[in-house]
């Protein structure tokens, strides 16, 4: 499904957060990737229309497309791995507790 963890970092973060706006550089702070990277992987979503963007000023902000045709499936998928790996991150740490005593 999600092609680098790049883009999995960004629509992990982008769906958790999708009535925000975000310019390059706060974003690339936010999910700790480069933001020249970013820009490029921002640029391609948008061409496929999973992203739109405004200028404001010299700044150009991206946001999520949530008329793409895909937002509510992508969505939902985000939203179950967000999920799957609270749950894996808590049963590993349950087995981690239970093996120390």
């Amino acid at each position: 499904m999600v092609k680098s963890k790049l883009r999995q970092k960004l629509l992990i973060y982008s769906f958790s957060h999708s009535d925000k706006n975000y310019y390059v550089r706060e974003l690339a702070d936010l999910i700790k990737e480069d933001a020249g990277n970013l820009s490029k992987e921002l640029k391609k979503l948008e061409k496929e229309g999973l992203y739109k963007s405004f200028l404001k000023g010299k700044i150009k902000f991206y946001f999520l497309n949530q008329d793409c045709p895909v937002f509510n499936e992508l969505s939902s998928m985000v939203k179950k791995a967000i999920v799957a790996d609270k749950i894996g991150k808590n049963l590993i740490s349950k087995r981690n507790k239970k093996s120390i005593n």
